[in-house]
């Protein structure tokens, strides 16, 4: 099971949160957080070395319908939640790991950035499965 969080880029991440809690957070910092704010390169080799020892690895995670993983990924499953699920995961996860940042890290950075993942990669077109079959675009 590899888990994408686990391939945050840090770095990028903590540039942009930075911005945001200084209320200097721009559409070109938003643009670099969607394109860099997970390490996919690292992603995809940790995916190259679980096949060469396990015969199946799942990957869970949001953004993974990108182009740099879609041709690793054989079977693709879409697992669409509403924004109120969404923030109500984070606000429990950030809950979890002692994360101190305002939910409004949610609303201004993840979520525009999972609406453009959503435009831009169509992850229910693109899948192979989606579950449950019928849903509502955030």
């Amino acid at each position: 099971m590899i888990s994408i969080d686990d391939y945050n880029n840090t770095h990028v991440q903590k540039l942009v949160y930075e911005a945001h809690q200084k209320g200097l957070l721009t559409d070109d910092l938003r643009h670099l957080y969607y394109h860099n704010s997970i390490d996919y390169p690292a992603v995809a080799g940790a995916i190259t070395a679980s096949r060469r020892h396990i015969d199946v690895t799942l990957i869970e995670g949001i953004f993974l319908f990108k182009n740099a993983l879609n041709h690793l990924l054989d079977v693709k499953v879409f697992l669409p939640i509403s924004q109120n699920t969404a923030r109500k995961r984070y606000a429990a996860r950030k809950e979890k790991i002692g994360d101190d940042r305002p939910l409004s890290v949610f609303d201004d950075i993840w979520l525009p950035s999972f609406e453009r993942y959503c435009r831009e990669t169509r992850p229910e077109d693109t899948c192979d499965f989606t579950y449950p079959s019928s849903f509502t675009r955030l």
